[in-house]
């Protein structure tokens, strides 16, 4: 089994293209996104007519359905859907994101995901995003960080986004976005968004992500 690097935060903070960069320099390293598991899943529930806001449908929708991350090839995980490889412009689409956070606060829902993200621990040394990775998928992971920034430079980021935004979507709309996001998140029962105690808060507002990959890349390098 080898190391975690966790890297939490916010919508929008960054911490997507920070992780995947980090796995990409760290050797032997796996990126996994687990934001995408919940919007997945989000994506199914809509499909197939579940009302989100049910926590018991959705709950008993957990026993028909598969969404893991599978090894592609000898550096690569894809997340798959019942063993397909699922299709990332669907899953990242606004209307599921407009809907993750009331599936994402369901306890059922919490429990079968973190199981599944946990199992990647033993494939090798994982860089793992999300909002409860320090806290609650790997409290013991040996690296640890909370990427945020203002909530106006997130919604900046967030409009740049290709797909990520309604069409016609201003500034002020997706920042109030966020905000909603942001306050479901860390008021909700089960693995509030927060830093674990013994995370580097890192404040990417002024800083570019060459900056920030470099700042996790080093941290991990000393520590070898």
């Amino acid at each position: 089994m080898g190391f975690q690097i966790a890297i939490d935060g916010p919508s929008a903070s960054g911490k997507s293209t920070v992780a995947q960069q980090v796995a990409q320099k760290v050797d032997n390293c796996f990126y996994i996104n687990t934001g995408n598991m919940y919007r997945a899943l989000t994506m199914l529930c809509l499909n197939k007519g579940i009302d989100v806001e049910d926590e018991e449908s959705v709950a008993e929708f957990l026993k028909s359905v598969d969404i893991s991350y599978q090894l592609q090839d000898c550096r690569n995980l894809i997340l798959t859907i019942d063993g397909k490889e699922a299709e990332m412009q669907k899953v990242r689409a606004p209307e599921v994101a407009a809907k993750v956070s009331f599936v994402a606060k369901i306890a059922a829902v919490r429990a079968w995901l973190v199981e599944r993200q946990q199992e990647s621990a033993t494939l090798g040394n994982v860089v793992m995003e999300g909002r409860d990775i320090g806290t609650v998928v790997f409290p013991e992971a040996k690296f640890k960080f909370f990427v945020t920034a203002t909530p106006e430079e997130r919604a900046r980021r967030r409009l740049a986004q290709p797909g990520e935004t309604v069409d016609g979507a201003t500034l002020a709309k997706v920042a109030a976005d966020i905000a909603a996001r942001d306050k479901m998140d860390s008021e909700r029962k089960v693995s509030p968004l927060r830093p674990a105690e013994d995370a580097e808060i890192v404040d990417t507002t002024e800083m570019t992500i060459d900056e920030v990959v470099n700042l996790v890349v080093n941290k991990v390098n000393q520590a070898d």
